[in-house]
């Protein structure tokens, strides 16, 4: 059976005048995978005039070309650029990520001159395999959206209905009930862009930049909802970020679903940022992903992701990662060194 190995991490921004010294810990494990892949959170680039939505943050210390050798030094081989901050400077600041990336040779989707190109996967050939990978978000402000004619991101919009609790009467001050649902056209379009990939590619994995952020540590309606829509049309793994912090994991027809892989390297602190991350290993064949496997990562005080054995100092990731996965037919089998997730039977 023909395999890729497969090195996976989650929210990555890079803002330091060494963007080589980020990853320096952990990059033996991306550069001995056949493939390496993060969520690259935000533009790299020189230029461009700020979002004023976005004025707490400076994303473009760092020319692009230095923060895109450095991704392909530590092993980053293909990244997903739909996210809330690929648009933080404009056309021009994502213009300016995207000319890096291509001439670091570092393969992206999720964004581009327009939706269909937002729409279109990245492919990669490894040992006689052709796996793509899809990249959308459903949180940013919607002039980050790409359209039929203008620049942006690939985005599947939510909508959110409130309703009074029941016992609202007996128990005043109850949260409301909130249910979160695909828009019928985006999440159509996602589940032709899976299905297309899918007749393309011996795999199909999807990053989805989704869910709540600010340590809410739970899973919206249209998470589970939808990421098992996806599996049904041909994908076979997600790889979900924005939280911040890491979530559960689902197994879903044998496929992995990881809802959030945390904060992995990022150059930017905030109160509910959590530091426990992870690094996701796995196989990859025309079968689908096998082998599933978390190292334990523990984000030190320069924002440096650092790995910990998960029977020592990366115990407590592994012991939260199993809470969060409560109920989401994960089992998880301690082998010192990382986890081993597989579905129960």
């Amino acid at each position: 059976m023909t395999v890729a190995t497969l090195a996976c991490a989650g929210d990555v921004m890079i803002n330091r005048p060494d963007p080589g010294s980020m990853l320096r810990q952990v990059e033996a494990y991306f550069q001995q995978a056949d493939i390496g892949y993060c969520n690259l959170e935000g533009p790299t680039c020189g230029g461009g005039e700020k979002h004023p939505g976005k004025a707490g943050i400076s994303l473009h210390l760092q020319s692009s070309p230095q923060t895109a050798s450095a991704l392909t030094r530590a092993g980053i081989d293909v990244v997903s650029l739909a996210n809330n901050h690929a648009l933080d400077y404009g056309v021009t600041g994502l213009d300016q990520t995207i000319k890096a990336l291509d001439g670091a040779g570092i393969a992206h989707a999720g964004a581009g001159r327009d939706l269909a190109a937002a729409r279109q996967p990245a492919f990669l050939e490894v040992n006689g395999l052709r796996i793509a990978l899809l990249s959308y978000t459903s949180v940013c402000v919607p002039p980050f959206a790409a359209t039929a004619t203008t620049p942006g991101v690939a985005m599947v919009r939510i909508k959110t209905t409130y309703a009074a609790n029941l016992r609202l009467f007996q128990q005043p001050g109850s949260p409301m009930l909130t249910r979160t649902t695909g828009e019928p056209e985006d999440v159509a379009m996602l589940l032709d862009d899976v299905k297309a990939a899918k007749t393309g590619a011996d795999v199909v994995i999807v990053a989805w930049h989704w869910g709540i952020s600010e340590r809410w540590g739970k899973l919206a309606d249209y998470q589970k909802e939808l990421g098992r829509a996806v599996i049904d049309a041909g994908a076979a793994a997600i790889l979900g970020h924005h939280a911040h912090m890491l979530l559960g994991v689902e197994f879903y027809r044998g496929c992995p679903i990881f809802y959030s892989l945390g904060n992995f390297a990022f150059d930017m602190d905030h109160s509910y940022f959590r530091r426990e991350s992870a690094i996701v290993l796995c196989n990859v064949s025309r079968e689908g992903v096998s082998n599933v496997r978390v190292v334990p990562v523990l984000i030190d005080d320069r924002h440096e992701p650092v790995p910990a054995r998960a029977d020592g100092d990366g115990q407590k990731v592994v012991w939260f990662l199993e809470h969060l996965s409560e109920d989401l037919n994960t089992k998880f089998a301690n082998r010192g060194d990382h986890v081993e997730l597989a579905a129960r039977s």
